[in-house]
């Protein structure tokens, strides 16, 4: 029987790398889901005329772990398919979206509302996983060179999409919706929530697909720089690449806040090239790092599904129990539509945000307790 320390020691640096990054990043969305049941309810960390520089900071490294998400699992699906037949890889392609696009729906969306009756359902990271797969199932029947400009052209032109906004309930408004509008979609007491569309997502995770054989230590370098400086040209001009432009403000400060307010529903050109760049070079700078930390933040990566879910419900059951300690009624935190407006019963909830990184803290470490025995377990499964 091996332990599940050992076996990371003898994965390839470039897995470790990945799974390396992944957990970093997991640890960041940690962090800002926390924020999100801990801090002061409905604050708008993107607000600059209320928000703080460590409250946008809070919230702008978290935009590192989605892009992220996306690109390395395409790079792991190109692993996974170069032994199989076109007609294999589209058939398990689909089975990997059917599942991920119904843990969206019915656990994902349980475990952020705590709502019995499903009165919101959210297109959150893993349902848009799970569509853009899908959707690879079939694209990868085509050449990959046309692949990966296809993928190239989604990011870099989907913004001459932006002067099309649509309205309505209809079948076509909401696919308009999936594939590129972020929309709050009521419907008597129910709300339908369109966050991450799936023009940008499936080309990040198309460019990694395709990119896969490109994947080598010098190429992530260049191409993170490459990237990084197109992020600063682009905004720096101010005329392409976001629909939100930055402003200046009567501070400093605020005009680096405007500046790095980049939007992430639909992701952005300037979104994608400020996040996966610096993701890049990261990635370059720690292939055949290996210790007791990165073993930490690992234990987290080489499961990042588990540790999404799971993280979830920690967090928002520890709110609900919170709540219901300090004199509150833990039914507030059953998440409805009622949730999101302003004046609600969760309007005077909340904590400074150096609670929330203490709190952040001791989630890290519960779950890295509840991470280790599920590979320890897993482990024992497979031995």
């Amino acid at each position: 029987m091996k332990d599940p320390a050992v076996k990371r020691k003898t994965k390839d640096s470039e897995q470790y790398s990945k799974e390396l990054v992944l957990g970093i990043l997991l640890t960041i969305a940690i962090l800002d889901h926390t924020r999100l049941f801990f801090h002061y309810w409905n604050t708008n960390p993107g607000n600059l005329e209320s928000t703080t520089p460590l409250l946008f900071f809070t919230r702008f490294i978290s935009h590192f772990f989605a892009p992220t998400v996306f690109f390395i699992t395409g790079t792991y699906l190109f692993i996974w398919s170069k032994a199989k037949s076109k007609r294999q890889v589209c058939y398990g392609l689909l089975r990997l979206a059917l599942l991920l696009i119904s843990t969206e729906l019915v656990v994902n969306n349980f475990l952020w509302t705590f709502d019995p009756f499903y009165r919101t359902i959210g297109l959150f990271i893993i349902g848009a996983l799970g569509l853009s797969i899908g959707l690879l199932a079939f694209l990868q029947f085509l050449p990959e060179k046309f692949l990966l400009v296809l993928s190239l052209l989604f990011l870099i032109a989907h913004h001459l999409l932006d002067g099309i906004p649509v309205t309505g309930k209809s079948p076509a408004s909401v696919i308009w919706y999936i594939l590129h509008q972020q929309k709050y979609i009521p419907s008597g007491e129910y709300l339908f929530i369109v966050n991450y569309t799936i023009i940008p997502w499936f080309a990040l995770l198309s460019l990694g697909y395709t990119t896969g054989y490109l994947y080598r230590r010098k190429w992530l370098l260049a191409t993170g720089i490459v990237l990084t400086c197109l992020f600063f040209i682009l905004r720096g001009m101010n005329w392409y690449g976001d629909p939100k432009p930055w402003i200046r403000q009567e501070t400093f400060t605020k005009t680096v806040l405007s500046f790095f307010s980049v939007t992430k529903y639909p992701a952005s050109l300037d979104f994608i090239c400020i996040t996966l760049g610096p993701m890049f070079i990261v990635l370059h700078c720690i292939e055949g790092l290996q210790n007791k930390l990165t073993d930490f933040f690992v234990t987290f990566g080489s499961a990042p599904m588990f540790t999404y879910l799971l993280s979830t419900l920690v967090i928002h059951l520890a709110a609900m129990i919170n709540m219901e300690l300090t004199g509150g009624s833990w039914s507030a935190l059953l998440i409805t539509p009622d949730s999101y407006q302003q004046g609600n019963v969760l309007s005077d909830y909340g904590y400074p945000l150096g609670t929330v990184y203490l709190l952040w803290l001791l989630f890290l470490f519960m779950l890295y307790g509840c991470c280790k025995f599920y590979h320890s377990f897993s482990s024992k499964r497979t031995v």
